[in-house]
């Protein structure tokens, strides 16, 4: 089925609220129906915006855009007086957008979309873990009450958090939107464009640390989601975050702390293991699917920010118990061996919460890890990665499986140590893979857990055919 796409805005439209020069061919001022950043999704309607990446430039795909129905291309004052004789002539058949820079007229596009919904609450969320599940749930919850966007997968950066917000109308009550950052600046630039009503911060932690350079540069910087407030905002933060001192003091508006004390209505919670968590709130049995004590506590966080808005009880035990584990994120594969994978990305904190998590869990099989290198850790990676190995040990595993170059610190650390387990490290997938399979024993627990460009994902549908493969 087609998907019939509405008019955002003018040509003209669009280079007013970007601050660009308008270049038309004619009286021409076409519509634009959606904005793209790449070439090959460009359809007819689009305005394509011409980004300069580490890898490639937009601007070489200007023709391409064109010839693809492109109703007009947002382009750089820098490309635009090299390549003006050729464009006045006849190359470029339709409309220019000239702007300083490009990846800011986007950003200035968008913000000045959000600016014309008047009545649309804006929700931020932001942390080194945990947006991601937060975000849905927040959006799972408000959906009970009106109609709700929030950014799809991880489109929380700097050009996917602008492209997301685009995708707002006029039916929406409720944005919920995700913020991601791996440099200064980075937050303040986003909150500018979302300029939200309500922020939510889930953790300080050591996430894009290589980037930043401490937890302090990372909470100075994460706090910027606070940067645009007045009086009448609020912001909510987690009760134990060791940051939430200072996260309070650079909020200009009002403050919520968050968390099983901090929440008012959170009578109890009930740890399921690895079906999840089961939290008594105002009377009421939330029966939540998500496993760890850092999804009780988004949950938790999410219940906060929803009773601030006056959603009911039963309207937030609704939009939580829809929610599942997503993929990559602490899922659960039942089978001859139960599989928790958890590759989609892993930092310091990520990782010792799930080892917390087995370490409380009742497990009668054997354990078995499988940890790939984290990224992003600059020079505090040999440092992290070796605590990381320390803190496997601690929990006494059957096996550690440590894979890739980073990993070779843990594996280190845990030799010098007391562990009497059995270790491999490796670099090589495809060993991996082979002694990982060969391991396997009917009633292990398996965790599968590293940073998203060590793929363990793969290994996770490698264990699910071997699954299959035995059950016939």
């Amino acid at each position: 089925m087609t998907e019939i796409m509405q008019k955002l805005f003018t040509v003209s439209d669009a280079a007013a609220m970007s601050g660009g020069l308008f270049v038309s061919r004619g009286d021409s001022d076409p519509d634009i129906l959606s904005v793209s950043i790449d070439s090959r999704n460009v359809r007819n309607g689009v305005l394509f915006i011409a980004l300069k990446g580490e890898f490639t430039d937009g601007h070489n795909y200007i023709s391409m855009a064109f010839e693809s129905g492109a109703s007009a291309v947002m382009v750089s004052d820098e490309y635009y007086s090299v390549h003006s004789s050729e464009i006045s002539t006849s190359e470029y058949p339709g409309c220019l957008i000239v702007v300083k820079d490009t990846l800011l007229g986007l950003q200035k596009l968008a913000a000045g979309w959000v600016a014309g919904f008047d009545d649309l609450i804006k929700i931020a969320v932001t942390g080194s873990n945990g947006k991601s599940t937060t975000k849905e749930m927040i959006g799972a919850i408000l959906s009970e009450k009106g109609s709700t966007i929030i950014n799809k997968g991880n489109l929380n950066s700097e050009t996917g958090l602008p492209l997301s917000v685009l995708k707002i109308d006029a039916h929406h009550k409720y944005g919920v939107f995700e913020m991601g950052i791996n440099h200064s600046g980075e937050m303040k630039a986003l909150s500018g464009i979302l300029n939200p009503d309500y922020a939510l911060i889930t953790n300080i932690g050591t996430a894009h640390i290589g980037f930043m350079g401490s937890e302090a540069a990372i909470a100075e910087e994460k706090s910027d989601v606070f940067h645009y407030f007045g009086k009448n905002n609020t912001g909510f933060i987690c009760e134990n975050d060791s940051w939430a001192e200072y996260l309070q003091s650079r909020c200009v508006g009002r403050t919520v702390l968050y968390g099983s004390e901090s929440t008012v209505g959170i009578q109890s919670t009930i740890n399921l293991g690895l079906k999840g968590w089961k939290i008594l709130y105002k009377g009421l049995e939330i029966n939540l699917k998500l496993i760890g004590w850092h999804n009780l506590t988004n949950a938790i966080a999410s219940i906060s920010l929803a009773d601030t808005l006056g959603v009911s009880p039963l309207k937030i035990k609704a939009g939580l118990e829809k929610i599942g584990p997503l993929k990559g994120r602490s899922q659960i594969i039942e089978g001859r061996y139960t599989v928790i994978e958890d590759s989609y990305n892993a930092n310091s904190n990520s990782m010792f919460e799930m080892f917390d998590f087995i370490s409380h869990l009742e497990w009668h099989g054997r354990v078995v890890l499988v940890l790939g290198s984290m990224k992003e850790l600059g020079a505090l990676s040999g440092e992290i990665h070796r605590s990381v190995g320390s803190g496997a040990a601690a929990i006494n595993p059957e096996i550690i499986f440590f894979f890739g170059e980073e990993m070779e610190n843990a594996y280190e650390a845990v030799l010098g140590g007391r562990y009497t387990g059995s270790l491999v490290y490796t670099v090589d997938y495809s060993e991996l893979e082979k002694k990982v399979l060969g391991f396997l024993e009917d009633g292990d627990l398996v965790l599968l857990k590293g940073s998203r460009s060590m793929k363990l994902d793969r290994l996770a549908e490698k264990i699910v055919e071997l699954q299959e493969m035995i059950d016939v």
